[in-house]
């Protein structure tokens, strides 16, 4: 009997301190600012989907999730898929509630421009300022689109790890076009994990990822939008290099587009080519457009490509 209790407390024992463990590792995942909402600073971003927000005494946005109208899954982004031949879904969109615009984004035009000379093509357009500002425009809004979509993923635990991120992406994006964001994204997250200890010190994030993007700005960023309670850092890679990737992916499109023209082969872009690109084009075409509900499988014309 003395031996089965001792055996019992030492299981006992052990059990505290595997929790204790669980505890610490729960602690390791929090980002620091969001452990509770008093320690998360008030944000200008807001993923809110009404445009009034009620104030909370710290000073932030007080954050609610509403469900779209004829949502899948409960999710903040509407498919819609009606017929072609109903025009009214198209002549009504000035009455479709709008995306908020967001003041600040965890990229700057310079690292646009670097990540599209990542891609040797991708640069052969050679675009000009205005053309990559108007790009970081339009590609601001599908980071809305995921960061709502993870932040209503994130609701369950308080948490959001790399598993909401990439079901954001599939939730989001066409099917292709996820797949290759999240092969970026498994890409990066495995050059990080393969670093060593020394390049802690040595390297940072991005460059440990092999990211033009900053892995630091999308993470606060992703903080102050309030995205989850906690963020996990592979949350932060994940989402970076699925922006990244969307980036020379849109772009891409716009320069195999027969919309744009060509000087000697090399495509002219101009904003005007761009936009005439991106509605002929059914995979970005609404997910670039400013409405909280996706126009899903269809270009601005209502057609199938």
């Amino acid at each position: 009997l003395n031996a089965d209790a001792d055996w019992l407390g030492l299981s006992s024992a052990g059990c505290k301190d595997k929790t204790v463990v669980r505890t610490l590792e729960d602690l390791t995942l929090d980002s620091g600012y969001g452990g509770a909402a008093d320690s998360v600073r008030s944000s200008s971003v807001s993923l809110c989907c009404s445009d009034t927000h009620q104030s909370v005494s710290h000073g932030g946005n007080y954050w609610h999730l509403t469900e779209s109208m004829h949502s899948r899954h409960n999710s903040l982004d509407t498919v819609n898929t009606v017929l072609a031949e109903d025009t009214e879904i198209l002549e009504c969109a000035g009455h479709c509630a709008k995306l908020p615009e967001l003041e600040e984004v965890p990229w700057s035009l310079g690292e646009v421009e670097g990540a599209l000379r990542k891609d040797e093509e991708l640069m052969v357009g050679n675009p000009s300022p205005e053309v990559l500002a108007r790009l970081s425009a339009l590609i601001s809004r599908a980071l809305v689109r995921m960061a709502r979509e993870a932040q209503r993923l994130s609701l369950r635990y308080a948490k959001c790890t790399k598993h909401e991120i990439q079901s954001a992406i599939k939730v989001v994006l066409s099917w292709t076009i996820s797949v290759n964001c999240i092969t970026a994204a498994l890409s990066a997250l495995s050059l990080y994990n393969m670093s060593t200890a020394g390049d802690k010190f040595s390297r940072g994030k991005s460059a440990r990822c092999g990211l033009v993007f900053s892995v630091g700005r999308f993470f606060r960023w992703m903080v102050d939008s309030r995205v989850a309670l906690r963020i996990h850092e592979h949350a932060a890679i994940y989402l970076c290099a699925c922006m990244e990737s969307l980036f020379r992916e849109v772009f891409g499109r716009v320069l195999r587009s027969a919309l744009v023209e060509r000087d000697n082969g090399i495509p002219k872009i101009t904003l005007e080519s761009m936009e005439q690109a991106i509605s002929n084009d059914s995979e970005i075409w609404g997910l670039l457009q400013p409405y909280q509900h996706l126009i899903c499988g269809k270009n601005s014309s209502g057609r199938k490509t």
